[in-house]
């Protein structure tokens, strides 16, 4: 009987393709949340400067400077997640067991109402 031992495939082997299969598991996942985080940030900071040119000009009404102010926290709330998120794979339980920081409430934009732009269905 002749052995291929070129087929051989230990349990080391094994382990190290379940390993590389989680870590691009995980990046990919980080990936995904990444890109929705810079959707929301990029969506909410584009009605912020809009409604800022209606302050700037005189022209905007008081609701559009409540709007520019819960939209500013929210702004904030966003970048912070995004930060976090680039924190992930520092953790220690990375890539097996990590800790996702909960995204931030999706702002609601009047002039935009599809909310969910960028967002996990």
């Amino acid at each position: 009987m002749n052995i291929d031992w070129s087929q051989l495939i230990t349990r080391d082997m094994k382990e190290a393709a379940a390993a590389v299969a989680r870590l691009n598991e995980a990046q990919a996942l980080l990936t995904r949340r990444n890109e929705a985080a810079a959707t929301q940030i990029s969506r909410i900071q584009d009605r912020v400067e809009t409604l800022g040119y209606g302050i700037d000009a005189g022209a905007a009404t008081p609701q559009d400077e409540a709007e520019q102010r819960t939209l500013v926290e929210g702004l904030k709330a966003w970048k912070t997640y995004k930060f976090n998120l680039g924190n992930v794979p520092r953790q220690a339980g990375w890539p097996v067991s990590p800790e996702w920081p909960a995204p931030p409430a999706l702002p609601e934009i009047s002039a935009v109402p599809e909310q969910a732009v960028g967002a996990p269905a």
